[in-house]
């Protein structure tokens, strides 16, 4: 008989997997928020260099710990779906389901599962793609720039237009608040993103270099948006060139999930997509997020 795919299992490592990938973005938005809140909005102009450094930091290590639980993750899943473990980083000779949910809890803070320690027959190809550690900090910094020093510059040029003005101005220091505000937001939001694509780029680079993977799917957070719920909606995608790309967004929380085996089980809530877009009919994609909107508060 064959390797029979241990559903139950996989759905709760996917479950586990998405809220360990929020709790690294969370972390990161809580260092940044932290690194902001010690700026008064007068001197974040003055402080730009520090700021940078602290949010590439930040970025940076969310990144390689994102980067770490998706190698865990994809490894544990394939193992779970097909009865064998993949060579790579962190594998252990002797490797075994036991060993493998040992591995994963450790990185998610969560005992998730466990597992006979019967060792697995071993896949030796090595399809993890090294950390570009360059280009991560190439986008860290084009983000930074985007999100925290050209609105910096923006708001300078606005304040400068304001005129003199008294400190304890109730609409100026408001419009401080609300200027710091954006910082935090837009920083964290786009930073996040950086943070869990980490991993997300991790598992679409890995899916094309391994033979024994099929596809993905998409794995909503709780509350997705019209876009998410659509991509999520059309269930596994089969790996080619054309789908290795995966479109997240700022304060976007889904993951990829990858796919070894054609008797894969997707969660309930994709399910729901996929019916509520055969329901919808049809039409543009904001015709789409109307009828999303109405139909999910109902």
């Amino acid at each position: 008989m064959g390797w029979t795919p241990r559903s139950a299992e996989i759905l709760r490592a996917v479950a586990a997997y998405q809220l360990a990938q929020e709790a690294l973005a969370a972390s990161f938005a809580a260092r940044w928020a932290k690194a902001l809140a010690a700026v008064e909005a007068r001197e974040v102009a003055g402080s730009l260099s520090e700021l940078e450094a602290a949010y590439a930091a930040a970025v940076r290590e969310s990144a390689a710990a994102s980067y770490a639980l998706s190698i865990s993750f994809y490894r544990l899943v394939r193992a779970l779906e097909t009865g064998r473990v993949i060579g790579g980083p962190g594998y252990r000779p002797g490797a075994s389901l036991g060993s493998l949910w040992q591995d994963f809890n450790s990185l998610t803070g969560k005992r998730t599962g466990s597992g006979p320690r019967t060792p697995l027959p071993v896949d030796t190809r090595n399809p993890f793609p090294a950390e570009d550690l360059k280009r991560e900090a190439e986008r860290a910094a084009e983000t930074f720039r985007h999100q925290v020093a050209d609105r910096v510059a923006k708001h300078e040029r606005e304040r400068a237009g304001r005129g003199s003005a008294a400190l304890d101005d109730a609409e100026l220091m408001a419009w401080e608040r609300e200027f710091l505000e954006s910082l935090k937001t837009g920083g964290s939001g786009a930073g996040g993103m950086l943070v869990q694509d980490g991993g997300r780029d991790m598992i679409h680079t890995t899916l094309q270099n391994d033979p024994g993977a099929l596809g993905y799917y998409r794995k909503t957070d709780a509350n997705p948006c019209y876009f998410c719920a659509l991509m999520a909606g059309r269930g596994a995608i089969y790996k080619s060139k054309r789908t290795a790309a995966f479109g997240a967004h700022p304060h976007c929380h889904c993951q990829a999930v990858p796919i070894f085996s054609r008797r894969y089980q997707l969660p309930a809530a994709n399910d729901r997509f996929s019916r509520m877009w055969r329901d919808f009919g049809g039409g543009s994609l904001a015709d789409w997020r109307t009828y999303y909107s109405k139909t999910t508060k109902t």
